[in-house]
């Protein structure tokens, strides 16, 4: 299941260059690739996005035991949020560069990312109530706070549609700070912390 997420998300990270537009008039290239800049800005927010996602995805997995049928459509349907991701980019880039639909293309990124959102917060309850599938190493303490987390990420993500209304640009600065929080894996930050620690005989 692993190895056919990383393919979907080496397709869906590599497609986003595609997003960013040629320049249609090489007698101005200057101005061309400035007024991209929009455009690339998109680019780098989703790039970041999905590869720390890609990142998330083997951190979770390396906490499950094993995997059923159930998980495989959850993760399905993850993958299917990550590989459409490109489009709402190319759409939000645009539009930006343009300044035409902006808030528009911003609410539909944020509602994009918001049923990631929600489809990796019901991946990870479905995996973790109970211990379903979870590893006998991951701490029992730390399943509720792991679920806030999910939780939590869930709800800002749903702000972040609320933040597109106002401002389409607050609202992909907003997605970069997000996802420099998850870049710091409070997951598996939090599961570390609560293992105890390893005493070497010397």
């Amino acid at each position: 299941m692993e190895s056919f997420s990383d393919g979907v998300f080496a397709i869906a990270i590599t497609l986003l260059v595609l997003t960013v537009a040629q320049p249609s008039n090489y007698h101005d290239l200057t101005r061309q690739l400035v007024d991209r800049w929009p455009s690339l800005a998109a680019y780098v927010v989703s790039f970041s996005i999905i590869g720390i996602m890609w990142l998330n995805h083997h951190a979770i997995f390396s906490h499950l035991a094993r995997i059923d049928r159930a998980l495989a459509y959850l993760n399905m349907l993850l993958l299917l949020t990550v590989a459409f991701l490109p489009y709402p980019t190319g759409v939000l880039g645009e539009a930006l560069r343009q300044g035409d639909g902006a808030k528009v293309a911003a609410v539909a990124y944020s509602i994009t990312m918001s049923i990631n959102a929600y489809a990796w917060g019901g991946l990870w309850l479905y995996a973790s109530t109970g211990r379903r599938l979870l590893a006998e190493s991951f701490p029992e303490g730390q399943r509720r706070t792991a679920t806030l987390l999910f939780l939590s990420g869930v709800g800002l993500y749903t702000l972040s549609v609320g933040i597109a209304f106002l401002n389409a640009y607050a609202c992909l600065a907003f997605h970069g700070l997000l996802a420099l929080f998850y870049a710091l894996d409070p997951l598996s930050r939090a599961a570390a912390r609560s293992r105890p620690a390893t005493r070497v005989e010397t």
